[in-house]
């Protein structure tokens, strides 16, 4: 992973860290859905996809996860 990519995800698994908890497992889904995100561009980089339709999906399944574990507390 070059230098740049090393830090962007550095500066955003940081901003998670220091984020409001807004529900069980907030934080551990929201750098779940970075990391898959991150991925999924890297890969992009080597196999042409439809990324913007890939991210829509992974963000989506983070805010259902909050959505469903907001009603629940």
């Amino acid at each position: 992973m070059a230098f740049k990519d090393q830090k962007i995800s550095r500066i955003l698994l940081e901003e998670v860290a220091n984020s409001e908890n807004r529900c069980r497992g907030y934080q551990d889904e929201l750098r779940e859905a970075i990391t898959e995100i991150l991925q999924k561009e890297r890969a992009h980089l080597f196999r042409r996809s439809n990324i913007v339709v890939e991210i829509e999906d992974i963000i989506n399944r983070a805010s259902t996860y909050v959505n469903k574990n907001k009603r629940e507390e």
